[in-house]
């Protein structure tokens, strides 16, 4: 019903993707028939490994789902994801590294993890960090591009449809469609292939712009902001200056270029030392048992 993310998954891709690399297809489609694409990690196993303090398992785990998506992303097939339903946590971060999405009209989209107590894990916080630098133009103060991708993760923006997922910046205009009918979803996901296959070329990962101390500067003061008027708790202040490191590219001197893998490292130091607080543990424990985020 709600096609949690396991391990099963990144290797059912990793198959996929094998496959199609060797010829026998012209390329991947990630979608399925159910109510929702999916509604991100499966926080029951993530909790439990972290209650154990298996930091090696955690770490293994969301490498290999930030690996699977790059993989997707440069894979030398067209990768298309089809989602109807919840798109959240790791399901957006999937729609948002394959060549395209094709999503239903009636999609809810977005990264939630800031209410389970962690930042988005799988690429997600990268990919923001990788969208701002591909929007800056010459003369930008960048600052403000920067400070909106911050709002979006901090504040668990879900996109109520698809329409609105181009505005949060979950979907991109120049990449991604939208599909009234559901039913026909997967046909469309399926001729949108077809059409990248025939000249397909994989992607070459790109320099990312991050701005390093200076950036830092300014989004640690718009989260003191946040929180001294009352819009943050103390916890939430702590997970918004991660997701503000991730984005600046982390303690830089300067406005530097850096890799995704770069990036990605950083996402993933930040994430698991979220899962060993507390905090974390008390909020993911709560929305398993109430449905509903915690503030703590």
């Amino acid at each position: 019903k709600s096609n949690a993310i396991g391990e099963g998954i990144g290797m059912g891709v990793a198959e996929a993707l094998d496959i199609a690399e060797n010829g026998y297809w012209k390329g991947v489609m990630i979608g399925n028939n159910a109510k929702n694409f999916t509604v991100g990690a499966n926080l029951m196993a993530v909790g439990m490994i972290a209650m154990q303090k298996d930091f090696k398992k955690l770490e293994e785990m969301v490498k290999g789902f930030q690996d699977i998506n790059m993989r997707m992303r440069y894979a030398s097939v067209p990768v298309v994801t089809v989602t109807q339903g919840y798109a959240f946590g790791g399901g957006c971060e999937m729609l948002m590294h394959t060549d395209a999405a094709v999503a239903s009209a009636e999609s809810y989209i977005g990264l939630v993890e800031v209410g389970v107590g962690l930042i988005p894990g799988g690429g997600g916080t990268k990919e923001f960090a990788l969208r701002a630098s591909e929007s800056y133009f010459e003369g930008d103060t960048k600052i403000p591009t920067l400070m909106e991708k911050l709002r979006v993760i901090a504040t668990a923006s879900v996109a109520t449809s698809a329409y609105e997922a181009y505005n949060l910046g979950y979907l991109k205009t120049d990449r991604d469609s939208v599909e009234i009918n559901t039913e026909r979803s997967l046909q469309h996901g399926k001729q949108k292939i077809l059409e990248l296959s025939e000249s397909y070329v994989a992607p070459i990962s790109p320099e990312v712009t991050v701005l390093g101390r200076g950036g830092l500067a300014a989004l640690y003061t718009a989260i003191n902001e946040f929180y001294l008027g009352k819009y943050m708790s103390e916890y939430d202040v702590k997970i918004a200056r991660k997701i503000a490191y991730v984005l600046c590219g982390g303690d830089l001197t300067g406005e530097q270029q850096v890799s995704e893998q770069y990036l990605l490292d950083i996402e993933r130091e930040a994430f698991l030392e979220l899962l060993g607080e507390s905090k974390t543990l008390e909020r993911i424990q709560y929305m398993l048992m109430n449905n509903k985020p915690l503030r703590n």
